[in-house]
């Protein structure tokens, strides 16, 4: 009978792997989770150890595949997190190992594939759609907080101060995108800013317009179909933590005109007649419409498809 020791040993032992040069190996445990001053992570590290163990035929499945790329073993050698979702979570708290890997797999592959007619790639340089009002730049780039959530992310930032504000990020889920993540912000000042924001989209809030803007990108990739994962299978890992600031995905993509299903269906196009709308208000929703179409264009200019 193997005793806990032996257990603790194995673990420890790293898996075997190629020692090549220029080749992708399975990322160690201190690099993913480091000491730092004053603190320390052998548990987490101990639970990757467990978690890679459990997993290590789909771990060579996942070496393999890395391998066959050039660019996403720099890729993953550079972003030491970007591996562990393959033996815990991605995108939806209901996949099991296979759909994992095929999943992340996919992802990986699904927007260097496509934008190929960049000036740069966009796994390493951020594709700025401009300012969608004064100030506030919109731009699509690689993920640099939790991969679980996804690889690929649109952001919205504050120029002045060069400040993240509101993030969306997003995947491939076979002929779909889905978002797997809307996020605010938690800093000093940033009610008053979401408020102000708010405002100048013409009464749109920024966690709507990071929904429209995802249709307008989803369009543009030529997908038919944009997809929202429901709140109770949602990776709550946050880039911004906070006690006070929670994210009820289910409103938010209600509001957004979706249908529940397995996942939140969600439109690409919304009913523009203002007939029910206040007299008073019908110059703000035109305005909002015409600043949605306006980055639409620009978000297909951009993409150079």
């Amino acid at each position: 009978m193997r005793t806990l020791n032996h257990l603790k040993y194995l673990l420890i032992i790293p898996i075997p792997m190629e020692s090549q040069e220029n080749q992708y190996r399975w990322t160690k445990a201190e690099a993913v989770y480091p000491d730092r001053p004053g603190r320390s992570y052998a548990l987490k590290r101990l639970r990757y150890r467990l978690r890679a163990f459990l997993h290590r035929g789909l771990i060579v499945q996942f070496e393999q595949f890395i391998n066959q790329h050039p660019f996403l073993v720099t890729l993953l050698n550079e972003h030491a997190d970007y591996s562990y979702p393959l033996v815990y979570r991605f995108l939806d708290k209901r996949f099991n190992s296979k759909q994992r890997f095929q999943a992340i797999c996919e992802n990986l592959l699904f927007l260097p594939k496509k934008l190929t007619a960049l000036s740069a790639p966009i796994y390493k340089t951020p594709l700025s759609f401009g300012e969608v009002i004064p100030d506030f730049e919109m731009t699509l780039s690689m993920t640099t907080h939790q991969p679980m959530e996804g690889y690929w992310v649109l952001e919205l930032w504050y120029k002045p101060r060069n400040e993240l504000v509101y993030l969306l990020t997003f995947a491939k889920l076979g002929e779909a995108l889905l978002i797997s993540v809307v996020q605010g912000p938690n800093f000093e000042g940033s009610k008053e800013m979401v408020k102000q924001l708010t405002k100048t989209c013409h009464g749109l809030r920024p966690a709507y317009l990071m929904v429209e803007t995802m249709k307008a990108l989803t369009k543009a990739l030529g997908f038919e179909t944009l997809l929202g994962i429901p709140q109770k299978y949602q990776n709550k890992s946050r880039f911004i933590q906070s006690s006070h600031y929670v994210v009820d995905y289910d409103a938010i993509f209600a509001e957004s005109g979706g249908q529940l299903k397995d996942y939140w269906e969600l439109p690409l196009e919304v009913d523009r007649n203002l007939d029910e709308v206040p007299s008073k208000k019908r110059s703000m929703y035109r305005k909002r419409y015409a600043m949605l179409d306006d980055l639409g264009k620009v978000i297909e200019e951009k993409l150079e498809l």
